[in-house]
């Protein structure tokens, strides 16, 4: 079976489920403008609209390049769209009627947007399904799994490259240099989509001592010191010194699905205190990976999660300081924050084919991070981690 075949069979599969919740939620349809839902949901990432009916048959209009999303998109209808005010015409023709209510992404939809569909259609009624969407996304078919698999063999290799780059790495930047470099050559597209309200794509990032612990404005348990206030968070130009703690935390990207992992390096050994928190966040994830079976609720895993950690260890940096995350985890896929939330109160059961990272981490100030990520795919006996590289500390 071809490549075009493949990943018509695949959209297909993920369009009827889509219907399946829109219907059991009473839309009668979505219109989907989100790069990565579109891509998901038609094949192709080309500016345009997809709209998909509760049931019958999707409609892809295409703003630019109608030429590539015919190449590209597995839709069976694809036509031309250069304004708004088509909008209706056509999901009228596509549907029979038009919708009495209609699904839009609110979560990143942006207002001037939703004015103008509201203007489009007077007397429907717009609703978000943008966590249903999500819901979807959540679980992974084997053809993304297999591409999450091949990710975190790329991110395998990638971090086997670290101790070789760090002889010529004399800063934090040198060594995200190489490391950037080094994906690329191995067809990383150079873009890790994170879904939200100023939410930067990024490929990741290298952080070295002390700088790794300076806080900003990062979703994620750590900052870093970044290259100024016009960014500041991430990697600086800060020298890699010995007996510091090297944060290397760069998701892999293979055909658009991604494997986020961390790990820490050092040259020469580090100091016993942080060893011993390192150790702490490895006891996380191992008793985390024998409770995450399929029934498991998210939120019970993190409270796991806080009752291992040993105060002596420095607890109070336990997922970030001075501001700590409440989760150990999100989930992953073609987006960097997809669902599940390993997190506080989260009700969501894990499930055969969800993926997501395990990440407990310390930040000690003063110091700089010590911790782990890795990748994990919930099967039918429980989690099966998908990174191979060993997780200790690795010292150069």
């Amino acid at each position: 079976m071809n490549q075009r075949k493949v990943m018509k069979k695949e959209t297909e599969e993920r369009v009827r489920r889509f219907q399946q919740i829109l219907g059991r939620h009473g839309v009668d349809g979505a219109l989907i403008v989100q790069r990565t839902d579109l891509y998901y949901l038609s094949g192709t990432d080309q500016d345009a609209h997809l709209w998909v009916p509760a049931s019958g048959p999707p409609l892809l209009m295409v703003r630019k390049s109608f030429a590539r999303a015919a190449q590209d998109a597995v839709t069976e209808r694809i036509v031309p769209f250069t304004s708004l005010s088509q909008l209706p015409a056509y999901i009228k023709e596509q549907s029979g009627g038009m919708p009495g209510k209609m699904g839009l992404e609110l979560d990143v939809l942006p207002v001037k947007f939703y004015l103008s569909y509201e203007r489009q259609f007077p007397k429907t009624k717009m609703t978000d399904i943008s966590e249903l969407i999500r819901q979807v996304r959540m679980i992974k078919s084997p053809y993304e799994i297999e591409r999450m698999v091949m990710a975190a063999k790329m991110a395998d290799r990638m971090l086997g490259k670290i101790p070789g780059f760090l002889t010529e790495a004399k800063r934090d930047m040198d060594l995200t240099l190489m490391v950037e470099a080094f994906y690329r050559s191995q067809g990383h597209p150079g873009i890790v989509p994170v879904r939200g309200f100023n939410r930067d794509p990024s490929y990741g990032q290298i952080m070295s001592g002390r700088g790794a612990a300076v806080p900003s404005n990062s979703a994620g348990p750590h900052g870093g010191e970044g290259l100024g206030p016009f960014f500041s968070r991430g990697g600086s130009l800060r020298r890699i010194r010995k007996r510091s703690p090297i944060l290397v935390d760069y998701a892999a990207n293979v055909e658009g699905y991604i494997s986020d992992q961390a790990r820490i390096f050092s040259i020469g050994p580090l100091k016993r205190k942080l060893r011993q928190a390192h150790d702490v966040t490895l006891k996380v994830q191992e008793a985390i990976m024998n409770q995450g079976k399929p029934g498991a609720r998210a939120g019970d895993l993190y409270d796991l999660a806080l009752r291992i950690v040993d105060p002596a260890a420095g607890a109070e940096g336990f997922m970030g300081h001075p501001d700590p995350v409440p989760f150990v985890g999100h989930g992953v896929g073609l987006e960097l924050n997809e669902l599940p939330l390993i997190g506080r109160t989260v009700d969501t059961v894990l499930a055969p084919g969800m993926t997501f990272t395990l990440e407990p981490k310390f930040v000690i100030p003063g110091e700089g991070i010590v911790g782990i990520e890795n990748t994990f795919l919930v099967t039918d006996k429980g989690l099966k981690k998908l990174n191979h590289f060993p997780d200790d500390i690795f010292v150069c």
